[in-house]
């Protein structure tokens, strides 16, 4: 069955905007077929298209139920920026596996530039990977900050675990079931320097390897993530 991202508006849900056209332009669906469509929230509601305007689809609800793929844990992604179809990769792949926030980041060798068209296709990629995976609650992807910004927000998380790769051993990170919210800080394809990892290190961000061969920054990110929510029970 299709899934959307909808309003509801008294007993019906509104279908509008970019889903509305992937629903009767794209798709093509017709009045009668059933859809799920989400609101943003932990449910989903099991609907059946009603009727079309001009600019909306009318859904009626038959029922709904309480989605199981949403993430259990507050797991926050600080990327530095890279290329845009590696970054898009991530954000896809990060929603997958159940960040989330995302929040790009410009360190000293990042390559790629930000622009706000950028962050909303991200955010495009983010709903239509979370229609993929059945979740109902989009992850965000939030504006470009700087380095000294992302330190700043360290104090929001307990627990703030970031990918070295210019070690071999790093801190032990074995069991994180015990924290709520986690921010995980990955590098761009050039990675970080050395001041930027001893100021992490120095504001509290525990260091940890992802083992001795040097990987590309989408992988590092998939690594760092899946196990990130592995172990945190996620």
């Amino acid at each position: 069955m299709r899934r959307f991202f909808g309003e509801k508006v008294k007993d019906k849900i509104i279908v509008s905007g970019d889903e509305y056209n992937h629903m009767k332009n794209v798709l093509r669906l017709k009045v009668g077929t059933e859809v799920l469509v989400s609101l943003n929230t932990n449910v989903e509601y099991a609907c059946q298209i009603e009727s079309y305007d001009k600019n909306n689809a009318v859904c009626k609800i038959n029922g709904e139920h309480e989605c199981v793929a949403n993430p259990l844990k507050n797991i926050t992604l600080f990327q530095a920026i890279a290329k845009l179809k590696k970054f898009e990769f991530i954000v896809q792949k990060a929603t997958e596996i159940g960040i989330t926030t995302i929040v790009p980041f410009v360190s000293e060798y990042v390559i790629a530039k930000p622009t706000e068209n950028k962050i909303e296709r991200l955010n495009a990629i983010a709903m239509n990977a979370c229609k993929q995976c059945e979740r109902t609650i989009v992850p965000t992807v939030e504006k470009t900050i700087t380095v000294d910004e992302v330190i700043k927000r360290f104090k929001d998380y307990d627990i703030v675990l970031f990918a070295n790769e210019r070690v071999d051993v790093g801190e032990e990170v074995k069991k994180l079931t015990k924290y709520k919210k986690i921010a995980i800080i990955v590098g761009s394809e050039g990675g970080f320097s050395q001041k930027e990892k001893e100021k992490f290190v120095e504001a509290g961000a525990v260091s940890v390897s992802l083992g001795r061969r040097i990987l590309r920054c989408e992988t590092a990110s998939v690594a760092m993530m899946s196990m990130v929510s592995i172990l945190s029970g996620n």
